[in-house]
């Protein structure tokens, strides 16, 4: 009988704390015995189940201290290439174009199209203003999200970023 079967079984109907308890168990299980790698997998796959695919602070600021780009003298910038206040802005002014992404998801997708895309703008348009750069990438961040055909089309980045 799998612990599945167990739960379902014998815990239907015996309240709440019954079923904390037993994922209290599980977890402390989980937590002492599985490989790092695989249990972090299990978490994000768990949470992509309770949020629908969309991405909370901790998850997003994990995904995004990930990023960086190269520039022309090797050097590396790391994401966030923003604050989190400028980010905040920026989503206010464009969230109902790209309706159901939160916050967060935007986040995301702002530095991850900066960090794939800066050098190739600084070749296109040597010399750009700061401020045209970053219209550019809020365009294109806005474009990826609302790609209709995407397999995943309302969780894009949540996806793209975990597999």
């Amino acid at each position: 009988m799998t612990l599945y079967d167990i739960t379902r079984k014998y815990g239907t109907g015996k309240g709440e704390g019954m079923m904390w308890k037993v994922v209290a168990d599980v977890s402390e299980a989980v937590e002492e015995s599985m490989p790092e790698e695989a249990r972090k997998k299990l978490v994000r796959e768990i949470y992509e189940e309770m949020s629908g695919g969309h991405y909370d602070e901790d998850f997003a600021m994990e995904d995004i201290g990930k990023m960086y780009y190269t520039d022309k003298s090797g050097t590396k910038h790391r994401a966030p290439y923003w604050s989190v206040s400028t980010m905040e802005d920026v989503y206010n002014s464009i969230k109902s174009e790209i309706r159901p992404y939160n916050f967060w998801d935007f986040a995301v997708t702002i530095n991850m199209v900066a960090s794939d895309n800066w050098m190739m703008l600084e070749r296109w348009f040597p010399g750009m203003e700061d401020g045209d750069r970053n219209a550019k990438l809020v365009d294109m961040a806005v474009n990826w999200l609302k790609d209709e055909d995407a397999k995943h089309p309302d969780s894009k980045i949540w996806h793209y970023i975990n597999g």
